[in-house]
């Protein structure tokens, strides 16, 4: 099974991130060295790390907490040059930044370089994004459409930031999966809003990865539906946002 190209949704996730460049904050981790990030921070193998426990009274600070806002997003392409191997972009906050306690919407977005043709697992491959019980001090709730992370006070003396969270899922990916040739991270901390407006690339993510239980995306491009009226529909707000910007892509020559 070969992973849906989502070069499309990178160029607008580019876009965008163009648009609030003067508000970022930019990195880049290209030359890690993955058995040293190991050693450094005790990163544990896919399926061999301690399951991570962080009890109220032990959190530092929270992202993407259910009372707030939170977005996973797994984009792949087989595009060279698309991707930006090593980089790292932070809209908002990093985590030394936020007083012990803080609740904050959280937005995370990988986009990874995959060799063309190759076809890794699909399940494993999304998987890889939430870092369950690999990185000491960072506890994850991964759900359908959220990601809910405590950061344990030890964690954060020890230096957890969000720079440690791409450096381990740069090093998850490309030690993990031999197909991933590179590796870019974006963070959202610093709105609801900035994170909410992350919906339709969410959405049409999940769409051409076929993992949407409403929505497929037809042989013409259109977006077809199987709910029975949209007037009562849940998503119908982000679907119209997002059959706008699929009919725009569309015009564009």
């Amino acid at each position: 099974m070969l992973i849906a190209e989502m070069a499309p949704l990178i160029q607008d996730l580019r876009a965008r991130m163009d648009a609030r460049a003067a508000e970022m904050s930019r990195w880049n981790i290209d030359g890690l060295d993955l058995r040293a990030f190991a050693r450094r921070t005790g990163f544990a193998p896919r399926r061999q790390g301690t399951p991570e426990i962080v009890l109220g009274s032990d959190v530092a600070v929270e992202l993407g907490h259910p009372a707030t806002a939170s977005r996973p997003i797994l984009l792949t392409t087989e595009v060279p040059g698309m991707v930006r191997h090593g980089r790292v972009s932070l809209l908002g906050p990093d985590l030394d930044a936020l007083a012990v306690g803080e609740r904050c919407p959280f937005g995370q977005v990988v986009m990874l370089t995959l060799r063309p043709g190759s076809a890794p697992d699909p399940f494993e491959l999304d998987s890889a994004q939430f870092l369950i019980n690999r990185l000491p001090g960072y506890m994850v709730r991964a759900m359908p459409g959220r990601l809910w992370v405590r950061v344990s006070k030890a964690g954060r003396a020890r230096g957890i930031t969000l720079r440690t969270v791409a450096e381990a899922l740069t090093v998850a990916f490309l030690g993990d999966f031999e197909e991933v040739e590179g590796v870019e991270v974006l963070f959202v901390t610093s709105a609801v809003a900035d994170v909410e407006a992350l919906a339709p690339i969410a959405l049409e993510a999940s769409v051409i990865a076929g993992k949407h239980k409403k929505l497929v995306l037809a042989p013409d491009g259109e977006l077809e539906c199987s709910e029975l009226s949209c007037e009562t529909c849940d998503d119908k707000p982000v679907c119209d946002d997002l059959r706008e910007i699929v009919r725009e892509r569309r015009r564009k020559p």
